[in-house]
């Protein structure tokens, strides 16, 4: 009986894995490019990432340690933004989970079952008088027209 009792409760514990969403921001607006949920289990961030923009056959850059472009966003010196001598913006694509930004590589960042959420975005850093002051602000909420003119 406790052999059964062990053996259907692993069993239930390798199927109960709840769903979680992922979605990707572009640059020009707040709604995603991408968004779906997995149920798959993955090890952490960048696995789970590459492996939604491949079944979505999403035309990207990266790996799982990060993703340099995706759904046809500027890379290189195309993704830099010379405001002035003084000032500019370097775009590129940024992650949080469940609301927050990490300071880890996306392979760094493991799944773990609490989390409900990891949301990609075009982000820019800025850069003014010889410091870089911000990361991670999301473009769409101020939409550069260089990316996104009308």
């Amino acid at each position: 009986m406790t052999s059964f009792i062990r053996i259907f409760c692993l069993f239930t514990l390798s199927f109960s894995v709840n769903a979680l969403e992922i979605e990707f921001i572009g640059p020009c607006q707040d709604g995603p490019l991408l968004k779906t949920e997995v149920d798959e289990a993955f090890e952490n961030v960048g696995a789970i990432t590459i492996a939604v923009l491949e079944k979505f056959q999403a035309p990207h850059i990266g790996n799982e340690i990060g993703l340099h472009t995706a759904f046809n966003t500027p890379i290189g010196l195309e993704a830099l933004e010379v405001i002035s001598d003084e000032e500019m913006n370097s775009y590129g694509w940024c992650y949080e989970v469940d609301g927050i930004i990490p300071e880890s590589f996306p392979v760094e960042y493991k799944i773990t079952p609490d989390i409900k959420k990891i949301s990609w975005f075009f982000g820019h850093a800025r850069y003014f008088r010889g410091e870089w002051t911000d990361q991670c602000l999301k473009t769409f909420k101020n939409p550069p027209a260089f990316l996104c003119s009308p």
